[in-house]
Formats: C-alpha cells, structure tokens, sequence
C-alpha cells in the first residue's frame, strides 16, 4: 500500500501553470481577470512561488459588473502544489456563473495558508500573515465590497480547505461564513506523518528549509495546537459553517468525466484514507461545540469532477445569509503574534509561548496567560497594555 506522506504528496496536489488569466471581453459575461498583490513585507520568498514574484491573484468579477455598486466577496483558496490560477485551469470557473459576487483566488503556493514555525523561527513563508496583512486589505481597497460581515465568505479545495477554517477563525469579524470541500481538516489524524509530509509536499527540503517539522511544528507542540482546527472550534461559534467530503467510492460524475484514470484512482484513495476519516473527526468537534455547520457526505473522490459538485452544493446552500454582527460574548483561541477579533485588535510584546484564550461577556474580556505583553486596542481608539493573564473592562466610549 502506497505511505501516507506518499499518497499525500500525489494525490491532494493540483498542478498548475502560471500564465496570466485574460479578461472576458462580453462586458455582460463574467471577467476573470489577474492582479498582483505585493508582498511588501517579505513574507513570501520568492522562491516559494512557482513564478516571478510577486505574488498574484485570479478575481472574477460578475455578469454586468458595475464598479460602482457594491458586491459580496467570496476569498476561494487553491488546494496542495498549485497556485492562484488553478481554479480558473481546471475549468472550475464556471460553477461560479450566476453568483453575483466577487470572486477572489489568491496565491497560497503549497505554504497550507501557515506562518510556518521553523524550529520556532516563525519566519518565512509566513502565508497566513500575507492573507491577513495584505491580501483582505488590497481587495477591500480595490473592489467594491459590501462592508457587512453577512457578505463575506471564505471557502477552499482539499489544503485550502484547512486555510478556509483556519483563516476564518483569525478574522471571526470579517468572515460571516466559510466553506471547506473536501478538506484536510484535521492535521492530527495520523499527525507523526502528516505533519512532516506536510513540509515535504511543500518540497521545503529542496528549497533550503531542513526542519523536520517546519510547518506547524512538533504534533505535541502548542504551535500545532494553535493550527489545528479541530482545536479551534469556538473561534467559528458565531460563523456559518459549510462542510463537504466524499467517501472514496467513485461517483458519476468522477467516473463519466474521466472514467477509469488513474487520477481517479488515487483521488478515490485519497478521500477514503485520508478526506474523509479527518472530515468525520472535524465534524463531531463542531457539532460537540455547537457550531452551525452543515455538513454533506456523498460518494466521490479527491478529483475535479467531484469538486465541481461540491462547489454547486456551497453555492446551493448560501454564502451570503445573515450572521451576528456584534457578539456580546465570544471565544477565540490563537498563537499569533497580532490579529484581529471583533471590534479590538491585539499584538503581543513577544510571539506567545502556548495557546491564548481571548474571551469577551459584555464589556469584559479575559485572556489567558502568552507569555509575553499584551497591548489592546479598542474600536473606539483606546490602547490599554497589560500582563497575561488578565481580565480588562473594555470601554464602551472613544477614546481621544
């Protein structure tokens, strides 16, 4: 039987050129059009790219698109060995056809949307911090995106599936739902394999990076915790939830498009082996926190045919629906360094040593011991640092 790490690196990559997608010319047809979205604070090294930086961006913008209105943004991450384009290459593109919204595919190399631990370096690539730093403000500055948290979602394919939920969780008031289609979601299941084969489908060891865990670190480490998303349910409690997986057992439509391949095959094994158990085990840590999720099992495997249907179930069930705006209590558990959480943003003096908890009732929030000093800053403009852990009134007025 073919290694886990084996079956990772063959059958969850999706190979694809970088060549610049060219506009739609039908100004009443959808446009998928490329950008760059720099990396100016050099989280991405160039040669985690599969081109000449800097990083770039597939958006399609909807049928009778008006620059001057307003539209709801749907952030679709890429899957293992494959970049911005590949949406648009495997011909996916046209599953979105009558969503009137904004479509934005970023770059994500095979980083698994991460800032990658690196023996506690926490250096480059650093793709999460690059989504968050960089990717959302540009498109919110670009394109005219509806402000309210209902119309914004967040989706991804296989390891963009782990971004989806990861990265929702980082920006729990910006993203009013997410998405995860056949997902690697649970970094735990058979962890002491998956995590350094998680380095090694990334090919960090031919591109200088010879941690053996160089991603998310150690399986029992806290830096791994603080990715995992089974660990980090609560930081979704006020998110809508979609989940997808396929069980391995070849469907009709993976079977009529591309019958008796072996990228079926593999595929197949893929979602059975791997897919599928990890989505079972997210899945009962969602329902177990009380999360909003539905979630769909259906016959397929890990290969375009059956993504496409996953794809029309997302957009069947409804990106868009209204979703909490202003939360009097929420949980959110993080090891990052700086981030966003409702109305107050943080940063710490020092990365943290171990998993926060932040927790607000009301006007109090609590945060758990970092390791380092903590500085708040409120929506209304009041800074207030403090030692961890802590327990800080949040004022409910501006501050000068």
């Amino acid at each position: 039987m073919m290694g886990l790490v084996g079956i990772i690196t063959m059958t969850l990559s999706f190979g694809a050129s970088a060549t610049a997608a060219e506009p739609i010319t039908a100004s009443s047809a959808p446009q998928l059009v490329t950008i760059t979205i720099p990396d100016r604070a050099g989280e991405i090294p160039s040669k985690w790219l599969s081109y000449a930086g800097p990083p770039r961006a597939n958006v399609l913008l909807p049928a009778g698109y008006d620059p001057s209105q307003r539209y709801p943004l749907l952030v679709l991450l890429h899957g293992l060995n494959s970049n911005y384009a590949w949406v648009a290459q495997s011909g996916l593109i046209t599953d979105f056809d009558g969503l009137n919204a904004i479509v934005v595919m970023p770059e994500g190399g095979s980083g698994w949307y991460t800032d990658w631990w690196n023996d506690g370096e926490r250096g480059g690539p650093a793709w999460e911090s690059y989504f968050l730093n960089e990717v959302i403000p540009t498109i919110m500055a670009k394109y005219p995106i509806l402000p309210q948290r209902q119309y914004h979602a967040i989706a991804g394919v296989s390891m963009g599936g782990l971004g989806a939920v990861y990265l929702a969780g980082r920006l729990p008031g910006f993203f009013g739902s997410v998405a995860s289609l056949s997902g690697f979601v649970d970094p735990r299941f058979f962890s002491a394999i998956t995590e350094p084969g998680m380095g090694l489908t990334a090919l960090a060891p031919f591109k200088g990076d010879d941690n053996f865990d160089p991603v998310d670190g150690p399986p029992e480490g806290f830096y791994f915790a603080g990715h995992d998303p089974g660990l980090l349910t609560t930081n979704l409690k006020q998110t809508r939830v979609f989940e997808s997986t396929g069980t391995g057992i070849p469907s009709n439509a993976g079977l009529s498009e591309r019958a008796a391949t072996a990228a079926v095959a593999e595929g197949s094994v893929a979602e059975s082996l791997i897919i599928y158990p990890m989505n079972q085990i997210y899945h009962a840590a969602l329902t177990a926190a009380g999360i909003d999720v539905t979630y769909q099992v259906h016959s397929g495997g890990h290969d375009i045919p059956d993504f496409s249907t996953e794809i029309k179930a997302m957009l069947g069930w409804g990106l868009f629906q209204p979703v909490a705006v202003n939360p009097a209590a929420w949980v959110n558990r993080t090891v990052a360094t700086s981030g966003q959480l409702w109305d107050i943003s943080y940063r710490f003096a020092q990365p943290p040593n171990q998993v926060v908890q932040f927790q607000q009732f009301g006007t109090m929030l609590s945060v758990s011991a970092a390791g380092a000093v903590l500085t708040i800053t409120t929506g209304g403009g009041c800074v207030i640092h403090t030692v961890t852990p802590a327990t800080i009134s949040v004022p409910t007025q501006d501050c000068p």
